[in-house]
């Protein structure tokens, strides 16, 4: 590796960082869509680079940390996002010592605690043996058509679009109860993962019943596929999950969407009432495996596998 330095972030990478980041990927991401992806944080930002003498990022390992709760225990756990090496050092085990020593020095119980992604199967098994983690599942993803009767237009009055945090946190503080193993999706989270992002908006829908929030759904257009992003529901009314279905069939009919997909596990009860509202589990179309490694002792991959809740929210397929 010679001349080769591998490192934590600094304030400044970030031009070098998503220069690299679109040589690699044939991409045009600007500066302000990285500042969205990766905030600052507290303790920094959680991100291994190997940096050339010339000051170029040619490999970067990093995360973006949210906050997972496991029955009584609350840590960090770190989207792993925005992985690559540039051609020129691939084979020379630049990629691997630096996810080697982001291991090393960021991932333990006061750091990340829990890493996941979710790779395509020929990069899961190119990757397999040199990173060390174990294999969560495929991604679960569910697939509608917007075909069936989307319900009476007269119940829309239960419905409520845009943002609203103090409404958001009202319901979060009903359903949290419900999501013992996943992200924390409080108000703080949601905001940060779907307001702010250059160039892009959402649909956000809350399904009211009587004079207080039951639902949330959050959507937004992507290749003539209307993408449920994330889900809420206090578990008290299948109705609010039908409502919020009907909502989103319909939005997709107005943007020219023929089908809707989401990402939905580790919540049986919604998952059985969407099936009987048309949605289907299938493959997922890009063949995505979920993937994780915990360093934490009350982390537990078992756990994680039969019960955390996912959507595409956990993912940076939003």
């Amino acid at each position: 590796m010679g001349d080769v330095t591998i490192r934590q972030y600094r304030p400044g990478d970030e031009v070098a960082i998503n220069d690299g980041f679109n040589a690699v990927f044939g991409l045009s991401r600007s500066l302000d869509e990285w500042a969205w992806k990766f905030p600052a944080e507290p303790d920094g930002r959680w991100i291994m680079l190997a940096v050339d003498q010339q000051g170029s990022v040619i490999a970067q390992y990093g995360a973006v940390p949210s906050r997972l709760r496991i029955d009584d225990t609350v840590a960090r756990a770190g989207q792993i996002v925005d992985a690559y090496s540039r051609i020129e050092v691939r084979g020379q085990r630049v990629f691997t010592d630096t996810y080697l020593r982001f291991v090393a020095e960021l991932c333990h119980p006061e750091g990340i605690a829990f890493g996941f992604g979710f790779p395509g199967r020929r990069h899961y098994e190119m990757g397999l043996r040199a990173l060390g983690y174990e294999l969560v599942g495929p991604a679960p993803y569910w697939r509608r058509s917007t075909g069936r009767r989307a319900g009476w237009p007269w119940r829309r009055r239960r419905l409520r679009t845009g943002w609203d945090q103090d409404t958001y946190s009202r319901l979060w503080a009903e359903a949290a109860g419900r999501y013992t193993c996943g992200a924390l999706r409080d108000a703080g989270w949601m905001a940060r993962r779907f307001t702010g992002r250059p160039g892009l908006s959402y649909l956000h829908v809350a399904v009211w019943r009587g004079n207080r929030p039951a639902a949330w759904v959050v959507a937004r257009p992507e290749r003539g596929v209307l993408r449920c992003c994330d889900l809420v529901w206090d578990g008290v009314d299948p109705a609010a999950l039908e409502e919020a279905s009907q909502a989103l069939v319909r939005a997709a009919r107005r943007l020219g969407c023929a089908d809707l997909d989401m990402w939905l596990g580790g919540d049986p009860v919604a998952e059985g009432c969407l099936a009987g509202l048309g949605w289907r589990r299938e493959p997922s179309p890009d063949d995505l495996l979920f993937v994780a490694r915990s360093f934490h002792p009350a982390v537990d991959l078992e756990r994680i596998r039969q019960s955390m809740y996912l959507t595409f929210a956990d993912s940076d397929l939003v």
